[in-house]
């Protein structure tokens, strides 16, 4: 009887011992089975919710019909408006309810030059639109006629470049005190032209800097990572032309000087960058070669 209940035993003990090996393999290949099917909808995840690009920005205010014909477009509901001006006058109303047939002629004006033309009003840009007669009940005095006119010189309404791209306007519709230059572009004379075209050019003060940094940024590595470190500010900057000027950073009378740098001959540049201690610190220098027989202006 003792031979039979030890054997029954151990038969009972190696059964329990196969159905416990049994039942971790299964909770082994249970657990494997998650983590592969989780890192699987992670991965589907992450590819999912990866952002798409941005499509380019277009303005398609204006566009022509199949009959090529004018349509004017509004923007979707809940998107700013353009800032429209009927023979200079502004219009608040939809696009849509304008009559084609009354209007001559109309252009899109981008938004970083109407910005800088008509200010944060027209921050999804401009439409301007000459008619033979303003719509009904549209009254008020002309946009030309409410700017000051004091120091800058008016011009006829007419496409011009600002900042190195084309818009359309009046040029004393740009605030004053952000202008640096502007220069007159003599255009060729045409076939039958009476006289001369000319186009204007106005280049503002943040872009003018900008151009400057640039060229000497292509001229000297140190100097382009100095001004990229301070975000394009060289104020205390000194500048030393081997034409004997001596011009600094920030200083806004000789912003212009500098910016004229821009269109120099230049040979080579050396900077040295700021050192010594904060009560005899000696500021950074850019030493400017210029060719011979090129002077600064």
């Amino acid at each position: 009887m003792k031979r039979l209940l030890i054997i029954l035993l151990v038969l009972l003990s190696v059964t329990s011992a196969d159905a416990q090996r049994k039942k971790s393999r299964t909770k082994k290949k249970a657990k494997h089975t998650s983590v592969r099917r989780s890192r699987g909808r992670h991965h589907r995840a992450t590819l999912y919710s990866e952002p798409e690009p941005e499509p380019e920005e277009t303005l398609q205010y204006v566009t022509m019909g199949a009959d090529k014909r004018m349509v004017f477009n509004d923007p979707p509901e809940g998107e700013p408006k353009p800032y429209v001006l009927i023979n200079d006058i502004p219009y608040t109303g939809n696009l849509r309810d304008i009559n084609v047939n009354d209007v001559i002629e109309a252009s899109v004006v981008n938004r970083k030059s109407a910005r800088a033309m008509y200010g944060p009003k027209a921050s999804a840009g401009a439409v301007l639109i000459k008619a033979r007669r303003l719509p009904a009940g549209l009254t008020g005095t002309p946009v030309t006629q409410l700017q000051p006119q004091a120091t800058v010189q008016s011009v006829p309404r007419k496409s011009f470049i600002y900042n190195e791209e084309v818009t359309y306007g009046n040029v004393s519709d740009i605030a004053p005190e952000k202008i640096l230059s502007i220069d007159t572009l003599m255009q060729p004379k045409f076939m039958g032209a009476k006289e001369v075209d000319t186009t204007i050019s106005v280049t503002s003060k943040v872009y003018g800097r900008k151009l400057y940094q640039y060229k000497f940024g292509t001229l000297s590595k140190p100097y382009k990572r100095y001004i990229r470190s301070r975000r394009g500010n060289d104020k205390g900057v000194v500048y030393e032309v081997s034409d004997g000027t001596t011009l600094e950073g920030g200083n806004g009378d000789d912003l212009l000087k500098l910016f004229k740098l821009y269109s120099a001959d230049i040979q080579s540049v050396e900077f040295t960058g700021p050192h010594c201690t904060r009560k005899n610190r000696v500021p950074a220098k850019l030493t400017i070669v210029l060719n011979s027989g090129t002077t600064q202006q």
